[in-house]
């Protein structure tokens, strides 16, 4: 380690007043009469990601509630851990998540010493040696593994000084705000493939709708010649192969080892891929907790709980927006036999394939984005450590820090 990074434990700021460590509140102080459609959103275990917030199944709670637990309102660059089951995960929270409720299943620290900045632990946060080192911390036999403040104290960080640190975050958040802005491209084209997709097969105006007549099923009015069936009749699951863990894959490698959470990839072998997806033949995947659902094109293996499948009989952009949704992630639990279970409505195939040919564009513009992210997380990734560690120095580069860091 360069000798101009001190190793420090969190306690000593604690003890000092410089670091603020809060617990959610209390389960009976939340009610169930406390939660409404439109209000202050809550941050819950499942919203916390690697280093952001997860927008997705936010719940929100009325102005009476924010009022009476007042403390547990965020601010701008506090960081919140899960509790239970996600201690390896954090999330840095962004200037448009100021005033948000932290839920009873988190803890927050925030930061008050001028001395440490907040995206620079936070990144400190996201290397391999510190989630080790939470999960060895937390869990202990348990089933689930369960995060304390006594834990949070005990954590260990690599501190230069407050210049070098901003410096750092400047050059990882550069990244994860390119990474960001392709992530919501890749969103605005699926939902443009969407809308197509929902005006074609559950509006049922499709390209020559006029002529074809309605007809009664099970599952309402289908147009004529179309079926219901159930989803395990068009897929057909493959095996896994290979086993891989976070504890037999490689940094780097030939063939990427997919993952069921945002990751995507869970590290990398040098084998031969388990999986051989072409952009001919692609393969689907299945997250069987998460519900994770992608295409892939480029050969692949696979991390725990993750179902490679493919159509039977109909494309697979088409399948993709067929099940996408079918089941959700409302607890932890396998869902891949609830999925096949699912009754769908289904078209001939030639409008399926014509439904392809429209959307297939903007599915070339997403995996194209993909590919450029999945860079941009390999090369942060490498940079990470040898930043945190001064192992890469940047005392004499000239880098333009931003207050607002990384993009939220």
């Amino acid at each position: 380690m360069n000798k101009t990074f001190v190793k420090r434990v969190l306690k000593d700021f604690i003890d000092l007043g410089e670091v603020e460590i809060k617990t959610g509140p209390f389960g009976t102080q939340l009610h169930a009469s406390d939660y409404v459609e439109k209000g202050t959103s809550v941050i819950n275990v499942r919203n916390i990601g690697y280093g952001r917030i997860k927008t997705e199944k936010l719940e929100y709670i009325n102005e009476e509630t924010v009022q009476r637990l007042s403390s547990h309102l965020l601010k701008h660059n506090d960081i919140v851990f899960g509790r239970k089951g996600a201690v390896d995960r954090h999330a840095l929270i962004g200037s448009n998540q100021q005033g948000w409720f932290q839920g009873s299943d988190c803890l927050r620290i925030r930061i008050k010493s001028e001395s440490v900045d907040p995206c620079y632990l936070s990144y400190c946060f996201l290397t391999d040696n510190h989630k080790k080192w939470m999960m060895a911390q937390c869990s202990h036999g348990a089933t689930m593994a369960s995060l304390n403040q006594d834990i949070i104290s005990r954590i260990q960080v690599c501190l230069p000084n407050i210049q070098i640190q901003k410096k750092i975050a400047s050059i990882l958040s550069s990244y994860d705000n390119l990474i960001e802005n392709n992530t919501r491209r890749i969103e605005i084209l699926e939902q443009m493939a969407k809308l197509v997709y929902e005006e074609w097969f559950v509006k049922f105006r499709f390209p020559g709708h006029e002529n074809v007549k309605m007809i009664p099923s099970e599952l309402g009015e289908i147009p004529e010649g179309w079926k219901v069936r159930k989803v395990s009749e068009i897929l057909k699951r493959f095996k896994a192969g290979k086993k891989y863990t976070q504890d037999n894959v490689l940094e780097e490698g030939l063939t990427p080892v997919i993952d069921q959470s945002e990751k995507e990839i869970l590290g990398f072998h040098n084998d031969i891929a388990d999986h051989s997806a072409s952009l001919k033949n692609p393969i689907m995947i299945f997250g069987d907790h998460t519900c994770k659902i992608k295409i892939l094109i480029e050969p692949f293996s696979v991390g725990p709980n993750v179902i490679p499948f493919r159509s039977e009989s109909y494309p697979e952009i088409f399948v993709f927006f067929l099940i996408k949704n079918l089941v959700q992630t409302k607890e932890y639990k396998r869902h891949w036999n609830e999925l096949q279970a699912k009754k769908v409505v289904l078209p001939d195939v030639p409008l399926a394939m014509d439904f392809v040919n429209v959307v297939n564009p903007l599915f070339k513009q997403i995996t194209l984005l993909e590919h450029k992210n999945q860079n941009l997380r390999k090369t942060r990734d490498l940079l990470l450590p040898k930043l945190i560690s001064g192992e890469i120095d940047v005392s004499d580069l000239d880098i333009r820090i931003r207050n607002e860091v990384r993009e939220s």
